[in-house]
């Protein structure tokens, strides 16, 4: 078998999640994310995240107890994995992207936009007390924006952030970003601070991509957005690879319209300068805030409860990062010490008071466990947001091409949920 035969689209964890979905248990263990790379490269990619056959070990148990918990519905002690925001908001404007509108920032995020350092420094304390294996630094927004303070006044970016969680000990340390922010004296910060992998969204190859992802601030303008971000892993991959480093990894993610015509030039393109990993997210279609019914998957519980948390930007604790909206059916309480939150809705403003919780108090609070008793119950519908979320909806497969999604222009037709 050639190396470019073993290259194909499958979900992430491979052998691992097929192993778990043959087990009895309801719920299928649900994928929006697939690989889309050759086994030998991904086990290269895994080993290398890990200086010692004893992390290496811990990480196969964490993420088969990822699986475990989403077939068993059982929520452990803690969180496998918390989701801590930096910020909410972006320089990029994506077509297929939910957070690009002063309104949804000011209605639902609130005048909060950026997680402050003493605030982030305690979610990371707190989850290496707790024996949390995996964060991630980003959800809706761009992290590589991140800038705080320390208690002296000492400026606090976003490899700091990194370089903080590996000093308290966390398994696994990542973030998404789409790559723009990141120049010379950024890239060696990230490297010096060892995170074990940086995913970056890169939608496609130039042409498509330069219509995807420009920056806000540059179009119309002569300015090669994919000639930057390729810049970004040119300087990461060299200083890294100087330092004689393993990590960060790099990954790149895609939505699969954008290389629908070559996958495999895609592919070997990323693989050239030195991506460790390829993946491809199932496009999801965030259009309006309410699913028709038919949409709506009837037999489908969310695992995401059981195994991770999210605490955004404006120091809310959410159940998962696809309750994007903070719904209050959703908000578990607020981070001790931050704001509370002020959003401002159709020009009247508003203040909400949400008790402030833990990680460990949110883990197990009243609320989570209703949450995850609909779900267990096949009774998710129950919670509005549960039924809207978009990880919930009828699937077509990572290779799907929505009808009113332009193949030209590389976003949706109008701003109207399929029929």
């Amino acid at each position: 078998m050639s190396a470019e035969d073993k290259i194909k689209i499958h979900p992430r964890d491979g052998e691992l999640a097929d192993r778990w979905q043959r087990k009895t248990g309801r719920m299928p263990v649900n994928n929006q994310q697939y690989s889309f790379d050759s086994p030998d490269r991904m086990e290269k990619f895994t080993r290398s995240l890990f200086e010692t056959k004893e992390e290496l070990e811990k990480y196969n148990e964490y993420r088969s107890e990822w699986y475990r918990r989403a077939k068993e519905f059982d929520p452990g002690e803690s969180p496998l994995a918390v989701c801590c925001e930096l910020v909410s908001s972006c320089n990029l404007n994506c077509p297929m992207c939910y957070t690009i509108t002063e309104e949804f920032q000011s209605s639902t995020i609130g005048s909060q936009r950026m997680l402050p350092w003493n605030i982030v420094k305690n979610v990371i304390d707190e989850c290496a007390v707790l024996g949390v294996p995996s964060m991630l630094f980003s959800w809706r927004g761009e992290s590589t924006t991140y800038r705080s303070k320390d208690d002296d006044r000492n400026n606090v970016g976003f490899p700091d952030v990194l370089a903080y969680a590996r000093k308290k000990g966390i398994l696994e340390i990542t973030s998404l970003t789409n790559g723009q922010m990141i120049d010379e004296e950024m890239a060696k910060a990230i490297v010096e601070a060892e995170p074990s992998w940086i995913s970056i969204s890169i939608d496609g190859l130039e042409e498509n991509y330069r219509k995807i992802r420009t920056p806000v601030n540059k179009k119309g303008k002569d300015y090669n957005a994919f000639q930057k971000v390729l810049r970004s892993i040119e300087v990461l991959v060299s200083y890294r690879d100087k330092l004689g480093k393993k990590r960060p990894q790099i990954r790149t993610n895609t939505i699969y319209p954008p290389i629908a015509k070559d996958p495999m030039a895609y592919y070997q393109f990323m693989k050239d300068i030195g991506v460790g990993w390829v993946t491809i997210n199932e496009i999801l279609d965030f259009r309006g805030e309410n699913l028709p019914e038919e949409a709506v998957l009837k037999d489908w519980a969310c695992q995401y409860p059981f195994q991770r948390l999210t605490v955004a930007a404006n120091g809310c604790i959410l159940p998962c990062t696809g309750a994007h909206n903070e719904e209050d059916e959703m908000v578990l309480g607020r981070y001790p010490g931050s704001q509370l939150k002020k959003i401002t809705v159709n020009n009247k403003k508003k203040t909400l008071n949400y008790p402030e919780k833990t990680i460990k108090d949110a883990w197990h609070s009243d609320k989570l466990k209703k949450i995850r008793l609909l779900q267990k119950e096949n009774r998710r519908i129950d919670i509005p947001a549960c039924k809207n979320c978009r990880h919930g909806t009828a699937k077509y497969g990572v290779e799907w091409i929505p009808e009113d999604w332009n193949m030209e222009t590389m976003e949706w037709e109008d701003g109207i949920w399929r029929e």
